[in-house]
């Protein structure tokens, strides 16, 4: 079998192609399709997205992407897709906003549309690797301590996992991974669990946290500021896509390796693997777009009475509004921001070759350096 050509980010392999990425325009899809095309500049790509005219690459560079306007919910569309390319590898990047959207959505957008890929890679036969984006909240509740948190952890189900959008996740991903090997087409699954994404091409967290920074609310900290967070960068969030899609190309067709080194029916932590304090995060944002915060002007809400406030203000919320009323600063969204949650990638590290090649403060500076340059374009 022939091999990619060895690079410096990563290592010889085995071909990918084609290779379909779901969500391929989005943030975290579209820097997978960067990645792919290092690995192998002349790979043929077919990007899935429900939005294709943004963060496409340039087609007189690259034209072997190519960009398809389609819904993931849409069975026949993506069946019919799949019968055309007859993908080798599949990854499954595409995923709604993880705030603001209903059960209705998240239930037809990641569940159904993570059945409709599995049923036309099977249908198709050719898909040998099936790559899942998951989430690490799969195995926290959003409002405890996490702590070194490893894929030991069980997966949570309702009522223990109250978001909506980790549950159908989380269904998701059992689904992806209960298939391996259990098919007739013999096509192999992974699982990456990225944590807290951070990267160029997001508007969405880093936009908010700008936002908040520029109305002054930069200087305000809840908490005792000692809460740990595990961040990742996004270029190191798709280098472990691609790691785990060499596996499973390696693997295919070969009889499984011991459970302490295999990949396939997996999931895997990826992290930056250089934890921070939370609100140390935000402090280095607004630095970086040139409103530092100085140590002595931070001013500190006990979390006690930051949760205190919220509840009441949710509850006059829901009195006046008859229960239709949304808040942004919920009890839940004030938790989230004053636990520890912390996540080991030493798994990713020993199957997959992963390492974190971007560390936190470059990246923040690449990101906001990014978000600076592009948020009025």
């Amino acid at each position: 079998m022939s091999t990619s050509p060895a690079n410096p980010r990563f290592p010889p392999g085995p071909p990918l192609g084609p290779v379909i990425v779901t969500g391929g325009c989005g943030f975290v899809g579209s820097h997978l399709v960067d990645a792919l095309l290092v690995l192998s500049p002349t790979l043929s790509i077919h990007v899935l997205d429900i939005n294709t005219t943004r963060n496409r690459v340039d087609h007189s560079t690259f034209p072997n992407v190519i960009y398809h306007r389609v819904d993931v919910s849409d069975r026949a569309a993506i069946l019919s897709l799949f019968q055309s390319i007859k993908p080798a590898t599949v990854f499954h990047a595409a995923s709604p906003d993880a705030l603001g959207q209903s059960l209705a959505i998240f239930e037809r957008v990641i569940l159904q549309g993570a059945r409709n890929m599995i049923s036309a890679s099977l249908a198709v036969g050719t898909v040998k690797a099936f790559i899942y984006t998951s989430t690490s909240s799969v195995v926290h509740d959003n409002v405890s301590d996490l702590v070194d948190a490893d894929e030991t952890w069980p997966v949570l189900d309702w009522p223990r996992q109250k978001r909506h959008y980790t549950l159908m996740k989380a269904k998701a991903e059992t689904e992806i991974l209960a298939l391996n090997r259990n098919n007739e087409t013999g096509m192999l699954t992974t699982s990456i669990r990225p944590s807290s994404i951070f990267g160029e091409r997001d508007f969405t967290q880093l936009g908010k946290i700008v936002e908040s920074i520029r109305q002054g609310k930069g200087k305000w900290q809840m908490g005792d500021g000692k809460n740990l967070y595990s961040f990742t960068y996004v270029a190191n969030t798709v280098d472990g896509h691609v790691l785990a899609a060499q596996k499973l190309l390696g693997a295919h067709g070969k009889p499984p390796l011991a459970d302490d080194i295999k990949v396939e029916g997996e999931a895997f932590n990826i992290t930056n693997d250089e934890d921070w304090l939370f609100w140390d995060y935000q402090r280095a944002v607004a630095a970086l777009i040139g409103l530092p915060v100085k140590k002595e002007d931070v001013m500190v809400i006990p979390a006690w009475l930051a949760l205190f406030i919220a509840s009441l203000a949710e509850w006059i919320t829901w009195a006046v509004t008859l229960g239709k009323g949304r808040l942004v600063m919920t009890w839940d969204a004030i938790r989230f921001v004053t636990i520890h949650r912390t996540l080991k990638c030493e798994k990713a590290k020993k199957r997959l070759g992963y390492k974190p090649r971007v560390g936190m403060q470059e990246g923040l500076e690449r990101a906001t350096r990014w978000f600076i340059e592009n948020e009025s374009a």
